[in-house]
């Protein structure tokens, strides 16, 4: 099960790569200070109506070997409501948490982001994101876990030449 959520993981990032951008600016990153998760994350594109959203969340280790975890996601998503300085999205993807504790099982399953876009500032390549996201995954013990995550943040777009 490993396996097959860093594929998934590998080939939405590969297939971003691939998907049509825009011609002013190219990929962006994601600064997720506050919320649930706070994280870092890659956005494949400012303009296009298909993005996708890879994101590295509570992302911690201890001086134990035993301890720390490590949660990640890849969504595509689809923004639904597309203005000059706002953007409403939802979509789909993969959720994975990690446990270093070898006494914890991994979790795997889904999650669904629904978020907005502003872009308030006088440059366009930069702007604010608030997102919640129910999801629920399924460790190989068949424990399930349901929950809402929020983020908010800030997100840069890379300008082309």
């Amino acid at each position: 099960m490993k396996k097959y959520s860093l594929l998934l993981v590998v080939f939405l990032f590969v297939f971003a790569q691939g998907f049509g951008q825009d011609l002013k600016t190219s990929a962006g990153i994601g600064i997720y200070p506050t919320g649930t998760e706070t994280g870092l994350g890659y956005r494949s594109s400012r303009t296009d109506r298909w993005a996708i959203d890879v994101r590295i969340t509570k992302a911690n280790a201890f001086t134990e070997p035993k301890g720390g975890t490590l949660i990640n996601e890849a969504s595509w998503i689809y923004r639904i409501a597309y203005y000059e300085r706002v953007r409403f999205h939802a979509g789909i993807g993969a959720r994975a948490d990690w446990n270093f504790d070898k006494t914890q099982s991994h979790r795997f399953g889904l999650v669904t982001p629904l978020g907005v876009e502003a872009f308030p500032f006088p440059f366009q390549n930069a702007g604010l994101f608030f997102e919640a996201a129910p999801f629920g995954t399924r460790a190989s013990s068949g424990n399930i876990n349901l929950g809402i995550r929020t983020v908010a943040g800030f997100v840069f777009y890379f300008v082309k030449k």
